[in-house]
C-alpha cells in the first residue's frame, strides 16, 4: 500500500529548502580549558594568560580542598613567577583579588555561556607594578614586548646574569638567589639557540661576595623637616632628594618610609607624654575648631613647666555630648585623671553648661572615680572679649543679627581705608617700648592703645603704623578694640562718641588684656570699678558671673591661648595630612622639643 502526499512536489521542494536554511550550519561549542597540573611558575617562562589562570584553577580540583585555598596557591605561584622574570608585582593580596575575579567570571560563564569572556581568555593576566623599581632596563624591554605580542614574543631564562650589567644597590643579597637575565626572540624558533646559550658560562658574572650591600637611608632628618617645618613627606622626601642632587651628603628615604618614621615617633613621644603626666600636675584645656565637613577638638595639658599636646579628637559634631565622649576616651588613654588639677576652657554654653556642660560632665566623671573635681575657670581673655562687646552694643546699638561686627563706623573705615590712611597726618613720635611678643591682631592692637594713651597725655597726633584689617567675625578676639581705636584716629566726626569707649579700652580694659593672665587680686577690683562707670549692665553681669575671684590651684595664666594657638598649628598641618590619624601623630610629635627640656 503506497501513500500519496496531498502537496506538490514543488511544495515540498519549497518547504524542504525552508527547514535546511533554518538549521544551523555549524553548532558553536565552549573553547575547552585544558587543565595545568603543575606550578605556573615551573612551566612558564613568560606572562601567562587568563586561559592559564583558569586551567590552573581546574587542575588544583583534586590537590586542595577550599576554594580559597586554590587561590592563594595560584596567588603564589604567579609571584614566583614575576619574581623569576625580574618584574616588579603587586602586592600578594591585589594578586589574590585579580585572579579572584577571573575565577567568578570563568564560575559564570560555566553556568551561562559568555562571548566576551571566551575572548578574554587569550588576554595576558598581567600583575606588573609599572612604576615599581625595575632592575634594569632589558627587563623593561622584555615586558614592553610581552604586552605588544600578547605573550608571543620573549621569555626569560635560569642563566646568570653579570654582575657587572646589575647596579650595586640592586644585586641580590644572597648568592643562593641569582638574578636571572632576559633573552629576546623574535620568532618561536629562536627559543632552542636561547636555551642553549644559556648553559654557557659566563666570564663577567662576579662573585656575591665582592657586590657591595644597598645602603640603607635614614628617615631621621625627614621626619624631623615633617614634624618642625610642617611638610609633607611628600615634600620631606623631595627637599632631601634635592640636596642629594646638588651634592649635598644626606639620606634620600621614601615617602613611604618616611611616613612609617612619623608614626613611629608618634607612638615613642606618646609613651613619654604617658610618664610625664604621672609624675606631674596639669591644666587641661581644649578648643574646638571646624575644618572642611568635619569638627577637630584639640587638647593640650599646661603646667608651670611645660605645655604638652595630648591629641587632636575629630568628632561627629559640635555637641557636648560628642566632644566630651571622645575627651573622655583621650584622658582614659593617657590615664590623666590623677594629673588633673584645673580645667581652662573658653566660655561658650557647650562647654560651661549647668547641667550637661562639657566641664561638668568631665567634673562628674571626676568624682565617680573618687577624686577631687579639678577647679574650673573661665579663659579671662574669652570674658574680656565678652565685655568690651556688651560695652560697644551699648554705646552704638545694632539690631542685626549676622555673626559679623557691624557698627556704622566700620562700615565708613572698610569703604574709605586706604584714603583715610592718607589724610591722616599724625607726625609725632611715640617713645618705644618693649613688645612683650604679641604677634599679628595682638600686637595691632597693643601699638593703637600705645597711640591712643600718647595722645592723651601729650594732645599730639602720633605716628602710626597701619596695618591690615582684622576679621570681622564677632568671635575674633582684638577686633572690636581695634575697628574702634582706628575709628577714633581716622574719624573725626567719630571721636568724641567714640572717646568714653577708647579711654576703657587703652587703659582698664588693655592692662588687663595684655597682662599675664595669671592670677591677681587687684585686677577684679579695678575691671569692677571701671565697669560699673560705664553703667553697662550686661557688662557688669558677665563680669561678675564668669571671672573667677579664688586663686588658682595651679601657677598657670587663666587663658585659653595655649588651646588657641594649639588650634593654628592644627590648621598648619591639616593640609599636609589625608587621614585624621596622620593628623593626630603630627600633632603629638611637635611635644619632642619639650619633652627634652
Amino acid at each position: 500500500m503506497s501513500f500519496q502526499s496531498k502537496f506538490s512536489k514543488s511544495a515540498v521542494a519549497g518547504a524542504s529548502e525552508k527547514w535546511t536554511h533554518n538549521l544551523k550550519a555549524v553548532t558553536k561549542r565552549r573553547p575547552s580549558i585544558p587543565d595545568v597540573k603543575q606550578e605556573l611558575n615551573e612551566v612558564k617562562c613568560k606572562m601567562p594568560s587568563n586561559r592559564d589562570i583558569v586551567g590552573r584553577f581546574l587542575g588544583l580540583f583534586g590537590e586542595l580542598k577550599g576554594r580559597q585555598d586554590w587561590i592563594t596557591k595560584i596567588s603564589e605561584e604567579l609571584l614566583k613567577l614575576w619574581d623569576k622574570m625580574n618584574f616588579p608585582f603587586l602586592s600578594k593580596q591585589q594578586v589574590s583579588t585579580k585572579v579572584d575575579k577571573v575565577i567568578k567570571s570563568f564560575e559564570k560563564y560555566r553556568k551561562r555561556k559568555n562571548e566576551e569572556f571566551a575572548k578574554k581568555l587569550t588576554h595576558l593576566f598581567d600583575i606588573t607594578k609599572t612604576n615599581g623599581n625595575w632592575l634594569c632596563g632589558e627587563d623593561k624591554e622584555l615586558y614592553r614586548r610581552q604586552i605588544e605580542s600578547g605573550g608571543q614574543t620573549g621569555y626569560t631564562t635560569e642563566k646568570v646574569a653579570p654582575m657587572s650589567m646589575i647596579h650595586p644597590s640592586k644585586r641580590p643579597k644572597r648568592q643562593s638567589e641569582p638574578s636571572t637575565s632576559q633573552v629576546f626572540a623574535s620568532e618561536s624558533s629562536s627559543g632552542e639557540k636561547g636555551n642553549s646559550s644559556s648553559n654557557e658560562s659566563d666570564p663577567e658574572t662576579v662573585p656575591e661576595e665582592n657586590s657591595k650591600k644597598r645602603k640603607y637611608h635614614s628617615t631621621k632628618v625627614a621626619a624631623k623637616l615633617v614634624s618642625n617645618q610642617s611638610l609633607s613627606t611628600r615634600k620631606a622626601s623631595g627637599v632631601l632628594q634635592s640636596l642629594s642632587e646638588e651634592g649635598v651628603d644626606v639620606p634620600t628615604p621614601s615617602q613611604s618610609g618616611v611616613w612609617r618614621r612619623v608614626i613611629s615617633n608618634a607612638e615613642q613621644v606618646k609613651n613619654r607624654l604617658k610618664e610625664v603626666i604621672s609624675e606631674e600636675k596639669f591644666c587641661l584645656h581644649f578648643d574646638g575648631k571646624r575644618l572642611g565637613s568635619k569638627e577637630y577638638q584639640v587638647v593640650c595639658l599646661k603646667n608651670p613647666t611645660r605645655t604638652l599636646h595630648l591629641g587632636i579628637l575629630p568628632c561627629k559634631s559640635g555637641s557636648a555630648e560628642d566632644i566630651f565622649v571622645q575627651l573622655q576616651a583621650l584622658v582614659d588613654e593617657y590615664n590623666a585623671w590623677n594629673s588633673v588639677m584645673m580645667i581652662v576652657t573658653d566660655t561658650t554654653a557647650v562647654n560651661t553648661g549647668r547641667k550637661n556642660g562639657i566641664v561638668v560632665r568631665l567634673q562628674r566623671q571626676f568624682r565617680e572615680k573618687g577624686l577631687e573635681e579639678p577647679q574650673f575657670i573661665g579663659c579671662q581673655h574669652h570674658v574680656l572679649d565678652l565685655i568690651l562687646r556688651h560695652v560697644l552694643d551699648f554705646f552704638f546699638p545694632t539690631k542685626t543679627q549676622t555673626p559679623n561686627i557691624n557698627y556704622k563706623f566700620i562700615d565708613e573705615i572698610l569703604a574709605r581705608y586706604d584714603e583715610l590712611q592718607e589724610a591722616y597726618s599724625g607726625m609725632a613720635v611715640i617713645p618705644e617700648r618693649e613688645n612683650p611678643g604679641w604677634r599679628d591682631d595682638f600686637k595691632f592692637l597693643f601699638e593703637l592703645c600705645e597711640s591712643y594713651k600718647f595722645h592723651q597725655m601729650e594732645e599730639q597726633w602720633p605716628q602710626i603704623k597701619w596695618r591690615k584689617l582684622p576679621s570681622l567675625h564677632s568671635a575674633r578676639w582684638n577686633s572690636r578694640g581695634i575697628f574702634a581705636l582706628i575709628a577714633f584716629f581716622l574719624l573725626p566726626t567719630w571721636r568724641d562718641q567714640l572717646k568714653v569707649v577708647c579711654n576703657f579700652i587703652a587703659t582698664i580694659w588693655a592692662q588687663a588684656w595684655f597682662s599675664s593672665q595669671h592670677y591677681s587680686e587687684n585686677v577684679y577690683d579695678e575691671l569692677l570699678s571701671a565697669i560699673s562707670e560705664l553703667k553697662c549692665s550686661k557688662a557688669v553681669k558677665c563680669f561678675s558671673t564668669n571671672w573667677k575671684q579664688e586663686p588658682s590651684l595651679l601657677d598657670v595664666p587663666r587663658s585659653n591661648i595655649v588651646a588657641g594657638r594649639a588650634v593654628k598649628l592644627m590648621e598648619e598641618i591639616h593640609a599636609t595630612c589625608k587621614t585624621d590619624k596622620y593628623l593626630n601623630s603630627k600633632f603629638i610629635n611637635s611635644n619632642s622639643q619639650i619633652l627634652k627640656t
